[in-house]
């Protein structure tokens, strides 16, 4: 047959490799056939202008970013010539830093344009993801002074973390004192007042009339709102409150009277709140630490989407943390529908950026990866501003992160492998395997120091949530584990990194019969039962012997008990700062603080305000739970930071690093993250790592080494029955680590498992695997053709390629032609948004084949045209050999393969997967198999051979 059809219509498939010179051979790879134009034409240079640029946005230059020659700071830079210069207040202009500046400029250009486009326009949202420590609060503050003193904006709400209220509220009066505050001479030219007001509400409100009383206050005088995340959710959903009720109250014994009078009231004062809040709420909505807006399902989120208002601004450090899909949420709240449906962003982004990050991943993934990780950063970048610790590295001391990676002790490899054992033997049935997070608090005990696993025997009905402070787990929903016996629902459309209490049980007590044997004689009190303990008192009583303070950090408030424990047995060392101090132990709230979410506001910053006094010469140590203490905490008093325990969420541990390395700062800064190797916490580490990279990726637009394998990350149950031997681990101090690291080396190179390396040496930026200018205009095209093709490409739609027959099932309403027929309306999905389903398991009624898709065998006409319009790609081929076709569970009498010399179809779907298509003799008997042919979600492909469509 291949000699009947011309040569222009026909391409031989063959794999022997008989008449080479008679066949054109067809890539394995996917993508598309691009022609380059010349690089010297009429090309578009984006490249960037600066090669320390960390990313993309408006006002990144910080060459622009500078004061007049009279130091006054412009806001709208090219505004039209009708209107006025907007300049920063004196007191802020003397304060900002040029990336701050940028910032404002961002703020501006973002949510007000222009003063009268302000007037007319319903605005956008954006955010500004600066690192943290770079100033956001200042920049907010600036931006508010403008936007009330000249645009004629109202009302600005401002949802903070609750413990952050005091410290925004206190910005504020620092940076725009208020003119009652200010003495009567003071000179304009130097101090500005604000000219609005900042109400905050708090739990210090606690009837719905006291905060009913602060929201109309606000909505009729104007400012700024200050509020918390929990009470927004509970007004807008709104819960009213009554002074003195109990939540929990016993049943009452005689019948219950309800002043109905008393609910009408509550209900009027909930209606005017929400309509102050949201309906249609205020000018402005700020979200500082947005990137807790990660679930879009979570009731917080869903509140916050009800604000009218589309002048969002979303403040972060970390847009992007666990996974794509939280990125997506946050900026579908900014932005709404600009980066599409939950289900078309996962197709088009999240799936291949997630396939190709691995070091195992094929090249085509790796290469899909890089362009589609560039197409997301490049779409975003006009309304995501972000700046890193780059910025800093100018203007504050070094920063050094050294990773150690610890051993077990033989009391600990026992119990973890006694643990181990018991997983294993419980299977999937077992309640490690329904709740994996409850596994991880187990562990975190046993590598932690036992004494935290033997507190729990004593207390045998402890559960986990009571020990490790990881409330935010609780409102993640979006991940999952993929380990042996943790495995997640068939066909879910979630990336493998985290996990999700949410879908775990929650009603499940923790038991520890398995270590009663083992810890039976068991000692407390004994430092060297864990490594891990041996080397953090190491690293203090060095760190003060060279006279720096240090943190330590840990997410298990029994682990910070053990450690005082620990402390209060142990002198202080002698350091340099004071030679001559006689040697005492240590001491609670004189040489040590501890900070967790048990201490209160006031209690808070007292301690704060007392460690970082230069003249206190007592405190050395502060322990943070890594929650409590990694937002709203500025510890620069500090210059050294232990992390005790990895964190699910990497950006805790590097929250917990920016409380020292900040504006303000002024020694060298070393941070010592303790991992226990051969170890779940090792697994967990290597995700942060991942997860880092990710975000490296597409919110940096930078290229970070490819460091794991997907099974590497994807399995989270890691057990090694026995470490290696301590003997053959040869640690040679090298001379860039600083004295304190090379001495732990020295000191204890049995309990180190590996050469302790930078944190940041697996996530260095591959600057050779930066894409040209070339691969960046391919990356869009492909995006931009894969979108098209998506749009009108939708399984109903095929139904289009049949006219309406008489010959369906009208006596059966469900397989009545004209029942099942889809309208053509704007509401219909494309494939790309809707999660692949199994098709009806009952044959589709037979069709007449339109005109110009009958006829014979030797001359059948395809549906090119309705393809190619579409977008898809379509090619006439011939085969030489037999290609066997994928099977199916489908009862439908489907061959298994297509016979040499037949013509078939090359079709490029629109989820970039090659299909093999051929019409048979008899078309009009086209059926739906049962069952898709594909098992996996990313695949969408269409098979039509011998009368059967498979899809």
């Amino acid at each position: 047959p291949a000699t009947s059809i011309s040569k222009g219509e026909v391409i031989c498939l063959d794999s022997s490799g008989d008449e080479a010179d008679n066949v054109i051979e067809l890539s394995s790879g996917d993508e598309d056939t691009l022609k380059i134009s010349s690089e010297s034409g009429n090309e578009e240079d984006d490249e960037r202008s600066s090669a320390t640029e960390e990313s993309s946005g408006a006002h990144i230059n910080d060459a622009q970013n500078q004061p007049d020659a009279q130091g006054r700071v412009l806001v709208n830079i090219n505004h039209p010539i009708e209107e006025a210069d907007l300049f920063l207040a004196p007191q802020l202009a003397r304060a900002v830093k040029p990336h701050q500046v940028g910032g404002i400029r961002f703020l501006y250009d973002n949510l007000v344009e222009s003063l009268e486009r302000y007037k007319t326009s319903g605005g956008f949202g954006c955010i500004l993801a600066h690192s943290m420590g770079l100033g956001k609060t200042l920049q907010v503050i600036s931006f508010i002074d403008i936007l009330l003193r000249h645009t004629g904006a109202h009302t600005v709400l401002a949802i903070v973390p609750v413990n952050t209220l005091q410290n925004w509220l206190a910005e504020f009066n620092l940076w725009l004192p208020s003119p009652e505050s200010l003495p009567p001479d003071i000179d304009p030219s130097y101090v500005t007042p604000r000219n609005f007001k900042v109400h905050i509400l708090n739990d210090e409100h606690k009837t719905t009339a006291a905060r009913a009383k602060v929201v109309e206050d606000w909505s009729s005088d104007g400012g700024v709102l200050l509020m918390g995340y929990e009470m927004y959710r509970q007004l807008s959903l709104k819960k009213s409150f009554v002074a003195g009720r109990k939540r929990k109250s016993k049943k009452p014994v005689g019948p219950v009277i309800i002043d109905l009078d008393e609910e009408d009231r509550q209900q009027e004062l909930l209606k005017a709140i929400e309509k102050a809040l949201a309906r249609p709420g205020p000018d402005v909505v700020i979200c500082d630490e947005g990137h807790r807006i990660k679930n879009c399902h979570a009731s917080t989120s869903q509140a916050l989407k009800n604000i009218r208002s589309r002048r969002r601004v979303v403040l972060t450090g970390y847009p992007l943390q666990n996974n794509l899909i939280e990125y997506w949420c946050m900026v579908d709240f900014v932005r709404p529908d600009f980066l599409g449906t939950r289900q078309e962003f996962s197709n088009m982004f999240e799936r291949p950026i997630l396939n190709g990050q691995c070091l195992d991943s094929t090249p085509h993934d790796v290469r899909l990866m890089r362009y589609r990780s560039h197409v997301l950063h490049s779409l975003l970048e006009g309304f995501v501003q972000r700046r890193g610790h780059n910025v800093l590295r100018t203007q504050l001391p070094s920063k050094e992160e050294h990773v150690i990676l610890v051993r077990l002790s033989p009391l600990q490899r026992a119990l973890y492998t006694e643990f181990m054992q018991r997983f294993r033997e419980a299977g999937n049935s077992g309640w490690l395997s329904l709740n994996p997070l409850k596994a991880f608090c187990v562990c975190c005990k046993i590598w932690n120091h036992p004494d935290v696993l033997y507190e729990a025997l004593q207390k045998e009905n402890l559960t986990s949530e009571q020990d490790l402070d990881l409330d935010d787990l609780n409102s993640t929903s979006n991940t999952r584990c993929s380990a042996s016996g943790l495995k997640s629902k068939a066909g879910d459309n979630k990336p493998v990194i985290g996990i999700s209490p949410l879908q775990e049980r929650t009603n499940q007590v923790i038991t520890y019969e398995w270590a009663k044997d083992i810890m039976a004689n068991y000692q407390t009190g004994v430092l060297e039962n864990s490594a891990k303990m041996v080397l953090l008192f190491h690293l203090i009583d060095r760190s003060v012997s060279k006279g720096d303070k240090i943190l330590v950090f840990s997410q298990s408030l029994s682990t910070l008990t053990v450690i005082e424990d620990f402390l209060s047995k142990r002198p202080i060392p002698i350091h340099r700062v004071n030679p001559d101090s006689t040697s005492q132990n240590w001491v609670r709230n004189v040489n040590y603080y501890r900070l967790d979410g048990s201490t209160s506001a006031s209690e808070r910053e007292r301690l704060i305000n007392q460690f970082n006094d230069p003249e206190n010469e007592s405190a050395w140590v502060f322990l943070l739970s890594t929650r409590a203490g990694c937002l709203g905490v500025n510890l620069i008093g500090a210059n050294r930071v232990v992390v005790f325990d990895a964190s699910w969420n990497p950006c805790h541990d590097a929250q917990a690093v920016c409380r020292v390395y900040r504006y303000g700062q002024r020694k060298p800064c070393h941070i010592y993250r303790l991992v226990c190797d051969f170890t779940l916490e090792k697994k967990i580490y290597d995700r942060q790592i991942s997860k880092q990279g990710m975000s490296d990726r597409v919110v940096d637009d930078l290229n970070p080494v490819l460091t794991f394998t997907r099974r590497e990350v994807e399995s989270l149950l890691h057990f090694v029955e026995e470490e290696p031997d301590p003997s053959y681990t040869d640690l040679m101090p090298s001379e860039e680590l600083e004295i304190v690291m090379k001495q732990a080396c020295q000191m204890y190179p049995h309990l180190i498992s590996k050469q302790p390396f930078h944190h940041e040496s697996l996530l260095m930026d591959r600057k050779d695997l930066k894409l040209t200018k070339a691969e960046k205009r391919a990356a869009k095209k492909s995006y931009e053709d894969e979108k098209r093709a998506s749009v009108p490409y939708s399984r109903p739609s095929y139904a289009h390629y049949y006219p309406a027959s008489d010959q369906s099932l009208t006596n059966i309403p469900a397989f009545s032609q004209r029942n099942w027929r889809p309208t053509a309306s704007s509401d219909e999905k494309p494939v790309a948004s809707v999660r692949p389903v199994q098709s009806t398991p009952i044959p589709m009624m037979p069709r007449q084949v339109p005109v110009g898709l009958a006829g014979s065998s030797s001359g059948v006409s395809f549906p090119v045209n309705y393809l190619q319009k579409a977008g898809v790609y379509v090619q006439r081929v011939v085969t030489t050999t037999d290609i066997v076709i994928p099977g199916s569970n489908s009862t439908t009498d489907v061959p298994s393969r297509i016979g040499a010399g037949e013509s078939i179809h090359v079709i490029k779907g629109s989820m970039s997967q090659w299909a093999l298509v051929t019409i048979a003799d008899t078309p009009q008997m086209w059926t739906h198999l049962s069952t898709p042919v594909f098992s996996y979600p990313f695949i969408n492909s269409l098979y039509i051979t011998n009368g059967t469509t498979m899809s």
